[in-house]
């Protein structure tokens, strides 16, 4: 299929946006395209009833919608398609758009393409969103002039020709595939982690690491790729851009240059070691070992980008965290609330049961797709640790883990309708005169049983308040 160049012109062109979509992706294109003065249409399989907000950003221009379905007449006229890099290239409306003529292409290819000033991208399975709004956080706090985009945050079409922002940008396989396509990676490329997921889009995990390789397979001597120290599979990339390293479970030996975790203090070495800050003294969402393992990646991120260490350690005291990433959403009595409903795997979940170490645990899982990914380990660890699990009726994921879980105690395992159910279930199995936790960590996509994973943390915290505010009735 034929890419975009930007020497393609697109005043009075046809441009399609495949996948409007709940977040920014599908609104920042249409934007773009509209701004450079294309005739722009947007086509998606949801309707008017999901796509409301994203509907109201685009009210009022010049824009031609068809919602709940495509039309195929639409995609053999577009000059132009840009899709939702969740839509794969073989689907056949793209390819009778691309057997017409079209160009293909996705917001982060065509951001790739125009953006000509250093940026930073950061992958991982996952720890992308965390990690790439403490870093947009951090630079802030050093007076750059800078936004968290990419993957589930803002388009980075919206400011693509603003020289004055220092893009941030969370990249999903997807998206480096594109970008992979246009002989690109970013200047300061950032793999925090690599695990099992989306093994129902690929055919092996070679795959989907190839995919993810794309954040240094184009870089160039000037260039920088920050990994982790701990893990010799990705420490060990090919390529010729320079190294830098993190770990908040061991130094390594001197000459190492990154950011690391040593006798309690977090550290800059380039090659002299310098001490930002205690990290006991941190707020205590970041102090968890599942943000406490992102933090050394986004000094890095940081420090090259060019904040100094005292913005770095004043950014780390002041970040506030980031929603539906075991995100702390209160407590009902001495019980803790927790929501990682952006926990999409099965070892994201087991990260998140490892965090809790007192009190009793009541965790509310699945609701959504599997990804085909093997649950067995997961049961293990509830099975081992977990007071009660709650699980969906219907979902495929609820479905395979109560599989996983055969033979434990019933009494252990309860099923619900909805999430009013679940959380009703699941405080109720709690004393809140006692220390205890009602984590929801569903190791799925929040699709079919909710829109998507913010719906899904959305409705948790809603049923949450509801529940406190009617006195546990």
């Amino acid at each position: 299929m034929r890419l975009w160049r930007p020497s393609d012109d697109l005043r009075k062109k046809n441009v399609l946006i495949m996948g409007l979509g709940t977040k920014d992706g599908g609104v920042g294109a249409a934007l773009f395209a509209h701004a450079r003065g294309a005739i722009v249409s947007v086509t998606d399989l949801l309707d008017e009833s999901v796509l409301g907000d994203s509907l109201a950003e685009l009210a009022g221009i010049d824009i031609r919608f068809v919602l709940g379905g495509h039309n195929i007449e639409d995609f053999i006229k577009a000059d132009l398609v840009i899709r939702n890099p969740g839509i794969k290239r073989s689907n056949r409306f793209l390819a009778a758009a691309s057997d017409s003529g079209a160009a293909v292409d996705s917001p982060t290819g065509l951001f790739c393409e125009i953006a000509d000033r250093p940026w930073i991208g950061i992958t991982g399975t996952k720890g992308k969103s965390f990690t790439t709004h403490l870093v947009s956080h951090i630079l802030r706090a050093s007076g750059v002039k800078t936004v968290a985009a990419g993957n589930n945050c803002i388009s980075p079409l919206r400011f693509v020709d603003d020289d004055s922002i220092y893009p941030v940008l969370e990249l999903s396989s997807w998206q480096l595939s594109e970008m992979n396509l246009h002989r690109k990676s970013p200047h300061i490329g950032c793999w925090l982690n690599f695990f099992a997921d989306h093994m129902n889009w690929y055919s092996s995990m070679e795959e989907y690491r190839y995919d993810k390789e794309s954040i240094a397979r184009h870089q160039s001597p000037d260039d920088i790729i920050i990994l982790p120290v701990d893990d010799p599979a990705l420490s060990e990339i090919p390529g010729s851009s320079e190294r830098y390293y993190f770990s908040s479970n061991h130094v390594p030996p001197d000459g190492t240059k990154g950011s690391f975790l040593e006798d309690g203090w977090l550290t800059w070495r380039d090659p002299g070691v310098v001490r930002l800050v205690r990290a006991d003294t941190l707020p205590d969402h970041m102090t968890v070992p599942v943000h406490l393992d992102l933090i050394n990646p986004a000094v890095c991120c940081a420090v090259a980008a060019g904040a100094d260490p005292l913005n770095i350690a004043r950014g780390l005291a002041t970040f506030p965290g980031i929603p539906h990433r075991y995100q702390f959403a209160g407590r009902y009595g001495k019980i803790r609330i927790i929501n990682d409903s952006a926990a999409t795997t099965p070892d994201s979940v087991i990260k998140a049961i490892l965090n809790l170490d007192s009190g009793k645990l009541v965790l509310i899982a699945g609701g959504g797709g599997h990804k085909n990914l093997d649950y067995v380990s997961l049961a293990s660890h509830i099975k081992a640790r977990v007071h009660r699990v709650i699980l969906f009726r219907d979902d495929p994921a609820s479905i395979r883990l109560r599989s996983a879980l055969s033979g434990m105690n019933e009494n252990r395992l309860s099923l619900a309708r909805d999430m009013k159910e679940a959380v009703n279930i699941g405080i109720s199995c709690l004393d809140p005169d006692e220390e205890g936790t009602l984590l929801l960590s569903p190791g799925c996509s929040g699709a079919p049983l909710f829109v998507d994973l913010f719906v899904r943390g959305d409705q948790f915290i809603s049923c949450i308040r509801a529940f406190a505010s009617s006195g546990g009735s």
